[in-house]
């Protein structure tokens, strides 16, 4: 028996004025998507401890994982309130908007 395709959505990322859209499968970690496309995304650790891929995002309802304690820990609710994650920490189950230009 074959395996189901996973569902695939469009990412939209605002960068250097312009805007790229990456396809991303059901369950893929936002950072190394953007990584894979070639995106001016700061990052270290990978884990969420250094903080480096913080960047704000509009994501609708249903369309990601929701904060994870280290985003709690390590960013705050005031930041998660206004939009900020941890790209390392984000898994996307649906379409969203990422700002790599925003002010950090």
């Amino acid at each position: 028996m074959e395996q189901a395709e996973k569902r695939q959505f469009a990412v939209t990322v605002e960068h250097d004025g312009k805007e790229t859209e990456v396809t991303l499968s059901a369950g893929d970690n936002l950072l190394m998507a953007l990584v894979r496309a070639n995106l001016p995304i700061d990052f270290y650790c990978t884990t969420g401890k250094c903080t480096t891929c913080r960047q704000r995002m509009d994501i609708p309802a249903g369309s990601a994982s929701g904060p994870s304690e280290t985003e709690r820990y390590r960013l705050g609710e005031e930041a998660l309130a206004k939009g900020f994650r941890l790209t390392c920490q984000v898994f996307v189950t649906g379409p969203m908007r990422v700002y790599l230009d925003a002010p950090r």
